[in-house]
């Protein structure tokens, strides 16, 4: 193309600098369909130069286009003078043509460009969306699209078929108003915003109204899908699947589940159901805890064993019962038995039995903790025994002074007798009667201590004084063995508030109870001391000592220690017995330790002291003064002896009643006919601790109400929380603060007399 003027070459050339700039290629035909210019794109995409195309006809270059949608197009664009812009696909190039097309005077501009890739990703695109409509309307779920806000885009063929709505586009409110149950949209409305918020998965399960009116329970989960540039959620991806007869069925399970579970629970024994484990021998090496009641942890004092195997929850556990239930379980024979169980220290009555007759590895045992039980059958055997023995003691005590009165009486008649002989004769009566009187008189006193008969005739008493006297009765005896006797006294003043009598008795009982069980020319010791708060007044020897078991009994009814064929020892076994409910009488606490067989013993007894002050009052107007408003009967449980008969001494100081006890089994049985106001419980005790003794306390009906109180060295607040839990009303850390201690028992003892009542804790 020839152009004449500057002017007009200047502004051609502007044109063509801006064509060969574009990305598109460029070519321009006259009214005479002659290519009048071509830029490098359009010479690259035809693969022909400008040379070989220029002033050539486009439909004589490429013959193929003659009656295509090109040639259509473009005489359209000429003829109409209107801009058209079409793709096609042009098959001697093997491409798509994205084309535009603009009329002019002089002809017509095409700008066109390869959209073959175009084309393919659409093309690949409508695939996949195809292939994604047909899996979606195949799987039995809901599926559902929405866009970041919640705008529906796609529902499936399932929720046309399930709603018998055919999808229209609506947002999440307008969906869940009309089809989700109206009790479970606002529940499903606050899910999904605070999903739209966090941007986290959508979890709910609601129920949707079918066509037919009826609701169903799904579960629907939707996962936000996030623009890989921004990392901004742009669509929602959700499904909606039927759960509704799942949903039946786990009600009714949890139902049937509940209703077992009350019925298990109601069991007013310990159940748990055990898997059996078999070693590769078959015999049972163990089982496993699947299963156990309410009760379960209170007959075991084992917690916290669900899935856990016995050698996990008690290590050295006998393999006995493995044998026992391994047999159940392979024999499905049930069995009944009782025995002991080492390792727990206790005794059960158990029924096992197979608990699936399709299962020979499952077991279910109903037992219960008869550890009591067994405890007073034992003490029944041993206080029959001991009965048995005390007759048999009896007897020879009472025949052992009647043969010499029998041989004295034949004497006399045989009326040949000199006055000497018949003084002999006399005297050998009256030293037997008086023998005889003073087992009569032992036994009286046990009788009437034992029914509460002992009034005592209290007074201001010198603990000197009273080891004096009984040092003076039990001499004889003393010396007819050769023992060495050693009193020591201190210096300090020893008084005690008391009766007279009784307290020498007291005394003389425990010289005797030495005497008789320490070998001829041994040694005992009688100590008097004064502490801050009580007297005690100790015997020693270097006797025949005693047992661990002997010691937990020394002072019950017809006990007594060992003893040769011969019976040196005498007497019915009554003497300590007597002392201790004489010493409780006295509001005193009776101890007694040993090493051992052939270490001797020692036995203590600590008396509410009385000063000096109070003595000289008590003597001008007849007995101490003060004391609590109110006196309460106070139990005390410590397994430390000293540490029990010091709090004991200061409980009785205070003007109450004592009893104290070193085993937790003991207080609880003795409890029940006691029945104490307060209970002062140490938490370490061995057999049974306080923490236990206290929720079985809270649970008989003699000591529901008692007031409980802590005695303990743990103060931390855990500990605290612990006998709260238990159920103690307060918590006293060791050292025991005595005066805290005397207000609470004060406060205690004015709310039993109907006053107010105030919380002290320590």
């Amino acid at each position: 193309m020839e152009l004449t003027t500057g002017s007009k070459q200047f502004v051609l050339g502007d044109a063509a600098s801006i064509l060969e700039s574009i990305t598109d290629a460029f070519y321009g035909l006259n009214r005479d369909w002659e290519f009048t210019y071509l830029n490098r794109q359009a010479q690259q995409l035809l693969a022909r130069t400008a040379a070989d195309l220029l002033g050539k006809n486009v439909w004589e270059k490429y013959p193929s286009a003659v009656g295509s949608e090109i040639e259509a197009m473009f005489r359209r664009a000429v003829t109409e003078n209107v801009t058209v812009s079409f793709t096609t696909y042009y098959a001697d190039h093997d491409r798509w043509y994205e084309v535009h097309a603009y009329p002019s005077a002089d002809g017509l501009s095409v700008y066109f460009r390869n959209a073959s890739e175009r084309i393919k990703a659409e093309q690949r695109l409508r695939d996949s969306e195809t292939r994604f409509r047909l899996m979606a309307d195949a799987i039995p779920q809901i599926v559902w699209i929405t866009d970041a806000v919640g705008n529906a885009e796609f529902f499936n063929q399932k929720w046309t078929d399930y709603t018998g709505t055919p999808y229209n586009p609506a947002t999440a409110e307008d969906i869940s108003s009309r089809f989700v149950h109206p009790d479970d949209h606002l529940p499903t409305m606050r899910a999904w915003g605070e999903a739209q918020r966090q941007g986290t998965t959508f979890t709910i399960e609601h129920r949707i109204r079918s066509a037919a009116g009826e609701y169903r329970w799904f579960l629907v989960r939707a996962q936000p899908y996030r623009d890989p540039q921004t990392g901004e959620v742009v669509r929602w991806f959700g499904t909606s699947t039927d759960v509704h007869d799942n949903k039946l069925m786990e009600e009714a399970r949890l139902r049937s589940e509940a209703k077992y579970r009350t019925l298990f629970n109601s069991i007013d024994e310990g159940f748990c159901i055990v898997e059996m484990i078999f070693d590769a021998a078959g015999k049972p090496a163990d089982y496993r805890f699947l299963e156990v009641n309410d009760l379960f942890e209170q007959q075991t004092g084992l917690s916290d064993v669900i899935e856990k195997t016995v050698s996990e929850v008690i290590p050295n556990n006998e393999t006995r019962w493995f044998e026992i239930y391994g047999r159940v379980a392979q024999t499905g024979e049930p069995v009944r038995f009782e025995d002991e169980s080492k390792a727990l220290n206790r005794w059960y009555d158990v029924y096992a039995f197979r608990a699936d007759a399709t299962a020979n590895n499952l077991v279910a045992i109903l037992f219960k903790d008869v550890t009591e039980r067994k405890r007073h059958e034992h003490e029944m055997v041993k206080a029959d025994r001991n009965k048995d023995e005390f007759l048999a003691m009896l007897a020879h005590e009472l025949r052992n002074p009647l043969a010499p009165i029998s041989a004295a009486a034949d004497l006399l008649r045989l009326a040949r007798l000199d006055e000497s002989r018949v003084r002999q004769t006399s005297e050998v009566i009256a030293r037997q009667v008086k023998h005889m009187t003073s087992l009569v008189d032992d036994l009286l006193d046990v009788s009437r201590v034992t029914r509460g008969l002992v009034k005592l005739e209290m007074n201001v008493l010198d603990a000197k004084r009273i080891i004096a006297d009984a040092a003076e009765q039990v001499r004889p005896l003393m010396e007819s063995r050769r023992h060495h006797l050693a009193v020591f006294l201190p210096p300090d003043t020893t008084f005690v508030y008391g009766d007279a009598k009784r307290l020498v008795q007291v005394a003389a009982n425990m010289l005797n109870n030495a005497a008789k069980y320490t070998p001829e020319g041994g040694s005992i010791d009688m100590r008097v001391d004064v502490r801050a708060e009580h007297v005690l007044i100790e015997v020693k020897d270097n006797g025949i000592g005693m047992t661990p078991d002997l010691q937990g009994c020394v002072f019950d009814m017809f006990t007594q220690g060992t003893r040769t064929a011969d019976r040196s020892q005498g007497g019915l076994g009554i003497g300590l017995s007597l002392v201790k409910s004489l010493v409780e009488l006295h509001r005193g606490v009776v101890t007694a330790q040993s090493a051992g067989l052939g270490k001797g013993s020692v036995f203590s007894v600590y008396l509410p002291r009385v000063s000096a002050a109070e003595a000289f009052q008590g003597a001008a107007g007849g007995g101490p003064q003060g004391g609590p408003l109110g006196r309460l009967k106070l139990m005390l449980v410590e397994d430390n002896n000293d540490a029990a008969a010091m709090l004991a001494m200061f409980l009785n100081a205070a003007g109450h009643d004592v009893i104290v006890e070193h085993d937790s089994r003991r207080a609880l049985e003795r409890s029940r006919h006691e029945q104490p106001d307060v209970f002062l419980l140490d938490i370490g005790l061995p057999d049974m601790d306080g923490n236990d003794l206290a929720r079985r306390l809270r649970g008989q009906p003699e000591t529901v109400g008692a007031t409980l109180i802590a005695v303990t060295g743990y103060g931390q607040e855990s500990d605290r929380r612990a006998t709260a839990e238990a159920g103690f009303n307060h918590h006293f850390v060791k050292p025991v603060d005595t005066a805290m201690l005397s207000a609470l028992l004060s406060e205690l003892a004015a709310a039993r007399s109907g006053r107010r009542k105030t919380d002290i804790t320590s």
